[in-house]
């Protein structure tokens, strides 16, 4: 009879133990790679509106631009940052993404990138026009100056994050990741922001 009341209360406290560990996150320091290890035991709910905003602008920024305007500029691969761009910031849902703190630091992120890479289009056009006005006259696209490195490295970033938060919003944190997010704990969401505050 000692033996049993003993076994059930083992299960009490090991079930107790194992609910605590699913209802929070746990971080440790793991000695053989010297890097610390986040690990979240319970996904983050999100309104269903970040997670289809998040799966489309993934889909969108990896694959080609069916975009008639980009067509009659030759395909020009800064162009289409430019357009994508647009389009991720035009979508978002920004009022469903206030109140989660690092939610709302990646997506300041990306939006700054996709001012960065706005600003850029303007610039690659501004000696044609000084008011903004040709921006997109894709008449005038063999007159535009190249895209610079830069430009190309903001758009990387861009689909970098928009993967990361695509893994941690719809697919639990489960998947491939660059690092690049603030929600995923990842080492290298400072050298986003550094990037689109000094360039």
């Amino acid at each position: 009879m000692k033996t049993k009341i003993l076994f059930g209360s083992a299960i009490v406290v090991i079930s107790m133990v194992t609910l605590s560990g699913v209802l929070k996150y746990s971080s440790y320091k793991d000695e053989a790679t010297n890097s610390d290890i986040v690990e979240a035991s319970e996904s983050q709910i999100y309104h269903a509106e970040i997670g289809e905003w998040v799966s489309e602008m993934n889909i969108l920024l990896s694959e080609p631009l069916n975009d008639p305007k980009l067509k009659k500029a030759n395909n020009d691969e800064g162009f289409e940052y430019y357009l994508k761009s647009l389009v991720v910031d035009r979508k978002s849902p920004i009022d469903l993404i206030k109140g989660n703190k690092e939610l709302e630091e990646d997506y300041i992120n990306l939006f700054l990138l996709t001012s960065y890479i706005a600003n850029k289009q303007a610039a690659r056009t501004v000696h044609l026009d000084p008011n903004g006005e040709a921006i997109e006259s894709t008449d005038l696209v063999n007159q535009w100056a190249p895209t610079d490195e830069n430009t190309h490295k903001a758009f990387e970033y861009v689909k970098q994050i928009m993967n990361d938060l695509d893994v941690a919003i719809n697919h639990n944190g489960k998947g491939e990741i660059y690092g690049v997010t603030h929600l995923l704990n990842g080492d290298k969401a400072s050298e986003v922001k550094k990037f689109v505050t000094s360039s």
